[in-house]
């Protein structure tokens, strides 16, 4: 999509409702008439529902199931995190791509989206599967001024700031936290945190903080291999499923407030709350790490973001390792 066409689907975008004059686009776009004109068929081209008023101008009536830059960049309005902003309709993944633009300079809170991405990983190196027009996938840069320990915490200050953005579309008491990085909806994971960071010396460079959150479409989209396991928003959503990008804008509302509150105080106001997501405290679990199986009773999340488990031989603090739960009911 053309610069000019993706200007005025930004226009329309925050304009909602109202029409917008072809004058009005070209003199805020710097173009003719004319070019207006063909930005709008190229936009109707791609699938976006534009009419023209006579009288009044272009009104963005509907969306294609496509993402596009002038939708994601009228959703963030006013947020700091996504003010530098860089968009692919394909990618190999968002976190190289995000990682790639830190090594060049990247501020902090510089955002990397994509519709769709070929090589998506998750934790443990595990394929992160987004389709395109269906999945929301993005990369934020973030430079925090915390001590190099402390930035695995992020992955869990990142869980809660999702919740709390996915329970505006699902009603908050079937959404939980699986430790360490995962969001479930009645037990099928619906989004995922995959965290890297580069180190310049002792002292923390940057950290990449992606997400991938399946939203549109049925859990039978999915494919067969994960389609027991995982679900989307759209099969849980209250009302009508959310665009992608409105989404997204939730989301960076979120983690903008909330990491920069764990800059200012730390990790101990996030303990409370990310234990409220973990509905699964009390159940029976199974740790598999590097060092063996722990089987026991999950606690909890402590304040160094292991998580507490009671085994036979008393309290164990779990690091690392890969979590599945005696039971989901």
């Amino acid at each position: 999509m053309s610069t000019l066409a993706d200007g005025i689907l930004e226009t329309l975008a925050k304009a909602a409702d109202r029409p917008v004059s072809g004058e009005a686009l070209a003199r805020g776009l710097g173009v003719s008439r004319a070019a207006v004109w063909k930005g709008v068929e190229e936009l109707r081209l791609e699938g976006f529902g534009i009419e023209s008023q006579k009288g009044a101008g272009y009104r963005l009536a509907f969306w294609p199931e496509k993402l596009r830059l002038g939708e994601v960049r009228a959703s963030l309005g006013g947020l700091s995190f996504g003010k530098e902003l860089r968009f692919y309709e394909e990618t190999d993944s968002t976190n190289r791509q995000a990682a790639r633009w830190a090594e060049e300079g990247a501020p902090h809170g510089a955002l990397v989206v994509a519709e769709s991405q070929s090589a998506g990983r998750g934790r443990l190196g595990r394929e992160w599967i987004g389709k395109a027009g269906e999945s929301l996938l993005f990369s934020l840069v973030l430079r925090p001024k915390i001590d190099l320990s402390k930035a695995p915490l992020i992955t869990f200050v990142s869980a809660i700031s999702l919740a709390d953005a996915l329970c505006a579309h699902i009603d908050a008491a079937r959404i939980e936290i699986k430790w360490p990085n995962d969001l479930l909806v009645e037990g099928k994971k619906v989004a995922g945190i995959l965290l890297e960071s580069r180190i310049e010396g002792t002292a923390l460079d940057y950290v990449i903080l992606g997400a991938g959150i399946n939203v549109l479409g049925g859990g039978e989209a999915l494919p067969d291999e994960i389609r027991p396991l995982a679900a989307t928003v759209a099969d849980f959503a209250k009302e009508k499923t959310p665009r992608p990008a409105a989404l997204l804008a939730q989301c960076l509302a979120a983690l903008e407030k909330d990491l920069w509150l764990f800059g200012e105080k730390g990790f101990a106001p996030f303990v409370e709350r990310w234990n409220g997501w973990f509905r699964m405290a009390g159940r029976g679990i199974c740790v598999t790490a590097p060092e063996g199986v722990t089987r026991g009773q999950a606690l909890g999340l402590c304040e160094d973001g292991s998580l507490l488990v009671k085994t036979g031989a008393g309290e164990k603090k779990i690091v690392a390792g890969d979590v599945a739960y005696a039971t989901t009911k």
